[in-house]
């Protein structure tokens, strides 16, 4: 079954409640016009982070069960992730949703394109019912830490795949105290797996094209980073949908594994 949701379906279905669009623009954004009965995701719920450190990890499973529980969230309800601005921030929503074993879907287009379309968008902030929302699934073998990263830098059998810009790469440009990259890494900038006029992604035939050119193949693990783990989210997502089943994600990213001083770094 396809990850991604035809724009065409929901706008057809926007009165079936088994399926639950969570929106994840600003709050702002919003409030300005959202996908009738769509339910605003704040950034920060989806993640567990302090002011002392550079990085950030996915949410717990009692912070997610919490947020869910507040948007009216049915533990059968399919729930379908809106966003925009090529979907890095959805895809990280995406990617945090799919790690705990839930039932998820990516809106083929941005919002951006939704309302393009003359989609129905409404002004109207539903009141919402809590539900008492509990994860019966297990985790899913998702998310590495930087010790597993390390013990995968020599092995032919996985790929290290770091999705910022080649600038950030090769060093030129540091978005932390370290320039630089995971030794062994292979350059895949997120961006060009975005689709063209607001979808998400390239479709399939054009991301495996993609995949193939950059030697990223099916028979490896494929493990991906950035400088926090939202970019990479969405080459997670894409990969995903070319059907790569061995596909995980350094949560805390280049943030993390510059800041440790036993961890080698190639530029």
């Amino acid at each position: 079954m396809s990850i991604l949701l035809d724009s065409v379906w929901l706008k057809e279905n926007l009165n079936n409640t088994n399926f639950i669009v969570l929106d994840i623009r600003s709050p702002r954004e919003y409030n300005s016009a959202h996908i009738p009965n769509s339910r605003l995701v704040p950034y920060d719920k989806i993640l567990s982070f302090n002011d002392t450190a550079s990085y950030f990890d996915v949410a717990s499973k009692e912070q997610i069960e919490e947020l869910l529980g507040i948007l009216g969230v049915d533990i059968n309800s399919t729930l379908v992730i809106c966003g925009d601005r090529g979907g890095a921030t959805a895809s990280r929503l995406f990617w945090s949703l799919a790690y705990y074993g839930l039932s998820v879907k990516f809106l083929d287009i941005s919002f951006s394109k939704w309302t393009s379309l003359g989609y129905p968008v409404t002004d109207k902030v539903e009141i919402i019912d809590n539900s008492n929302f509990t994860i019966t699934q297990s985790t899913v073998d998702f998310k590495v830490d930087h010790e597993y990263v390390l013990s995968k830098i020599d092995d032919s059998n996985s790929i290290l795949l770091d999705t910022r810009s080649p600038e950030e790469f090769n060093g030129t440009i540091a978005a932390g105290p370290k320039s630089g990259r995971i030794p062994n890494s292979k350059n895949f900038p997120w961006e060009i797996a975005v689709g063209d006029d607001g979808y998400i992604f390239k479709n399939i035939e054009n991301l495996n094209t993609l995949f193939e050119k950059f030697g990223i193949t099916k028979d490896k693990e494929i493990i991906c980073y950035c400088q926090v783990g939202e970019k990479a989210s969405h080459t997670f997502v894409a990969l995903q949908i070319c059907g790569y089943n061995n596909v995980k994600i350094y949560d805390r990213s280049f943030a993390d594994w510059s800041t440790r001083d036993n961890l080698p770094i190639e530029s």
